[in-house]
């Protein structure tokens, strides 16, 4: 639990590093970049809600930061596709920007047909994002007991909550970052340290480390520079 905590940090100081070292944004990425500070502050939101005790309302925010990375995932795939979703009115927003469209239009590029990002908004949905009764079970202290009215610890409600806040953490930074490739050498290095604890992330939930050749050619190559650099300026 803790490696994911960290992880979410990661990637909100990830968002921030990109939103406080991005000079002369572009209208586009600032419009980018206003969805990337939404998604900040729910994924502070999410955190501060679950540890409140406050499971359900924590998912609500939870689901908020899925829908908006597979947005972000979305507008990447066509360049005129960010100016479309700002001016789209919102009576035909859900028709053309609608999340059971963006669902299937990436469910078609990535060629998956199991529907697994349907089945994991309608969970939240279910749970956490309208009124139904399976959703009382946010509410339980025990799977049998009374709802509860305000905050209560359960410890495996904190855990699915962390569990399904990294995760759509991760993919929601992994979308946005599409749109802010690095070009200078912190870029490069803030973008290797997170690459980095992701693997490790990666490795101990999964046990399969990604492939690092390329990570570490980079490295040496940063290295590289940084000596000429440092050469120049004797």
């Amino acid at each position: 639990m803790s490696l994911h905590v960290s992880m979410v940090e990661t990637c909100m100081d990830m968002l921030q590093y990109v939103r406080i070292n991005t000079p002369d944004m572009s209208e586009d990425r600032v419009v980018v970049m206003l969805v990337g500070a939404s998604i900040f502050n729910s994924m502070a939101s999410a955190f501060k809600l679950m540890l409140g005790g406050y499971y359900q309302s924590s998912g609500l925010q939870i689901r908020y930061i899925m829908e908006s990375g597979w947005l972000l995932d979305y507008l990447r795939t066509d360049p005129e596709l960010v100016q479309k979703w700002k001016t789209t009115p919102e009576d035909k927003r859900q028709k053309v920007f609608g999340p059971s469209f963006i669902r299937d239009e990436l469910d078609k590029r990535d060629g998956f047909t199991e529907k697994k990002r349907a089945a994991h908004y309608k969970r939240l949905c279910v749970l956490c994002g309208h009124p139904t009764f399976a959703g009382f079970a946010m509410l339980r202290p025990e799977p049998n007991a009374d709802a509860h009215m305000g905050p209560f610890l359960v410890p495996s409600l904190l855990e699915q909550c962390i569990q399904e806040l990294v995760m759509v953490s991760i993919t929601a930074w992994q979308a946005l970052m599409q749109f802010f490739p690095p070009k200078k050498l912190p870029d490069f290095r803030a973008r290797i340290a997170y690459i980095e604890k992701q693997n490790t992330w990666f490795n101990v939930v999964y046990g399969k480390p990604h492939d690092t050749a390329a990570v570490d050619q980079l490295k040496r190559l940063i290295e590289r520079l940084e000596s000429v650099v440092t050469a120049q300026q004797r």
